[in-house]
């Protein structure tokens, strides 16, 4: 299967267009911190449609990734830094790459014995992210509300969990928060899909990734005297995701490492990385159904624990903290827009599938349950990164506005996972 896939690609890779750097930077102008791109300050300012007339929010369902963080594991630090320290040996080093040389080794001073923590800059995003839902949601968020939250094992879940539950405690000190942290929590690995189909598909992003990357050689040229044997795109690979780290991690003496990259290579190597991430982890036309699959238990719990709220009342907010391996394919199945593209035309992706704006470090999907007293159906709107979605058609037709019935959204997901 992956020879398969690998040949149908390379019929096409060599003949496609690349976006330009002006035209990806209109996407996001924060594009080079790609899957490391920290929360937007803008999604703080979201304006709100008013809910149907006598329609009031009793219920919260949400589930979030954890906030910026440093790499996990070293060898995103070391690869480079070794590769330079070699050359800088040799005296092979041009003085771009000195500079780079000093500034790395700050950053992998800086990074020594946090491998995959939450900086404080993750943890601020989970504190504010919390602050907004307490003041947009003073019905849900109320005197004695009960709060059940859950994480993954993972210390940066954990404290992303903290954070947002210290924040809430703050605001509403009568508020009773239930937290747990295990293994027990299994619908928030949501693995079972990706593991199912991972080595094909980390075949074919890895070849994708490497075939639309754009000739290293000025690169190159810029930071070594002369050529050096090494695995040129690794290292180019492991140079832009230094760059991209330091917003979730900042260091007061490297501002940032934009002198590595022209503004063109910069927009091709995020084009490269994000192509490597949808075909990994989205839901693209030769994986993603199995891939989403691995969110059914958690869409199971997302069902359980909402009936459960509408019946009788004692749960005012379920809070999840994970993964972008969780929000991924759940904002796919949901119908979220900039997330459930499904194809095979690599070269156009990035037009329509980002991974900095489906899941940033701190991305969240809010499901916001409404009720009126003059009528039974309970209203629902999502919220994506704190914005209301229109849904994709194909999950349900809204009731008005932004505001879709319960039950039109529960028989589609239910439909989507039996």
């Amino acid at each position: 299967m992956r020879t398969a896939l690998l040949l149908i690609f390379s019929l096409f890779v060599l003949t496609t267009t690349a976006q330009s750097a002006s035209e990806v930077a209109a996407f996001d102008k924060d594009y080079k911190f790609e899957l490391y791109r920290p929360y937007p300050a803008e999604y703080r300012d979201t304006k709100f449609t008013p809910a149907p007339k006598g329609y009031k929010p009793f219920y919260m369902s949400h589930l979030s990734r954890h906030g910026s963080r440093w790499h996990s594991g070293t060898k995103s630090y070391t690869y480079p830094l070794n590769i330079l320290l070699t050359a800088d040996k040799a005296g092979e080093l041009t003085e771009l790459g000195k500079r780079y040389l000093a500034d790395l080794k700050i950053i992998v001073a800086d990074a020594e014995n946090r491998d995959g923590e939450l900086s404080q800059v993750g943890f601020e995003q989970h504190r504010s992210v919390a602050e907004r839902m307490v003041e947009n949601y003073p019905t849900i968020f109320r005197k004695n509300c009960y709060i059940d939250c859950r994480s993954t094992i993972v210390p940066r879940c954990i404290l992303s969990m903290a954070s947002a539950v210290r924040q809430i405690s703050k605001m509403v000190p009568t508020s009773r928060i239930r937290m747990e942290s295990s293994d027990d929590n299994t619908y928030l690995k949501a693995y079972a899909g990706l593991n199912s189909v991972k080595q094909d598909a980390r075949g074919l992003s890895d070849s994708l990734h490497f075939a639309y990357m754009p000739d290293l050689e000025p690169f190159l040229n810029r930071i070594f005297t002369k050529p050096q044997d090494i695995d040129h795109k690794q290292f180019a690979h492991y140079s832009f995701l230094m760059g991209g780290i330091l917003g979730s991690t900042p260091i007061a003496e490297v501002k940032d490492l934009d002198y590595l990259f022209t503004e063109e290579e910069r927009a091709a190597m995020w084009r490269a990385s994000n192509i490597r991430r949808y075909a990994l982890t989205g839901p693209s036309k030769p994986f993603g159904k199995v891939i989403i699959s691995g969110v059914y238990p958690l869409v199971e719990n997302i069902i359980t624990t909402a009936d459960r709220a509408i019946a009788n009342g004692d749960e005012q907010a379920t809070l999840r903290f994970a993964h972008d391996v969780t929000v991924i394919p759940l904002a796919a199945l949901l119908g979220i827009k900039c997330a459930n593209t499904v194809t095979d035309d690599w070269a156009n992706v990035g037009y329509k599938w980002r991974i900095n704006e489906v899941t940033p470090m701190g991305a969240n999907i809010q499901m916001v349950f409404y009720r009126s007293k003059k009528c039974d159906d309970i209203l629902i709107k999502v919220l994506h990164n704190e914005r209301e979605q229109l849904l994709d058609s194909a999950v349900a037709t809204p009731v008005e506005s932004v505001y879709y019935r319960w039950e039109d959204i529960k028989s589609y997901l239910l439909a989507q996972i039996k």
